[in-house]
């Protein structure tokens, strides 16, 4: 278990790295793929999904998957880090309407798939999936930090 939260956690790293150029265009679609295969294996086991229902479930997360990739997370959470006293007015007005922004995008993303994720696991799986998501995330900058870090 803890080699594959090991490379779960490389591949995320690699993710992050490259997560603009992944975001832009296809130029790394084996990468794209490692990853999201890490990520579906790791949600399968929080979700504790069988094989039918894993089956039903992965076309939708897939698309899912894909829509969410535009969304930069770091967006979310560069407002509450900022030091709000250091911003102009202007700086902090474009801050906030960048952040709402994103999450406008997550919200649309999370409606619109919720009704179809609902259709193959329950509401308490689907909170369960976000919640493996935010914790996958929340791991990959832990490493990434830790990395940096120790150069």
């Amino acid at each position: 278990m803890k080699t594959i939260l090991s490379t779960l956690l490389l591949v995320f790293t690699l993710c992050i790295s490259f997560s603009a150029e992944l975001q832009n265009s296809d130029r790394f679609p084996r990468l794209r793929e490692r990853i999201v295969q890490a990520k579906l294996r790791e949600i399968r086991l929080e979700l504790n999904l069988d094989q039918a229902t894993f089956d039903r479930f992965r076309p939708v997360y897939l698309r899912y998957e894909r829509e969410g990739s535009v969304i930069d997370f770091k967006d979310l959470a560069r407002l509450m880090k900022v030091d709000a006293d250091s911003l102009s007015s202007e700086e902090a007005d474009r801050l906030i309407i960048s952040q709402l922004e994103t999450s406008k995008k997550l919200i649309h993303i999370r409606e619109k798939y919720y009704k179809e994720f609902r259709t193959v696991i329950t509401p308490q799986q689907i909170i369960k999936l976000y919640q493996t998501e935010a914790e996958l995330r929340k791991k990959v900058l832990q490493e990434m930090k830790r990395r940096m870090m120790s150069r």
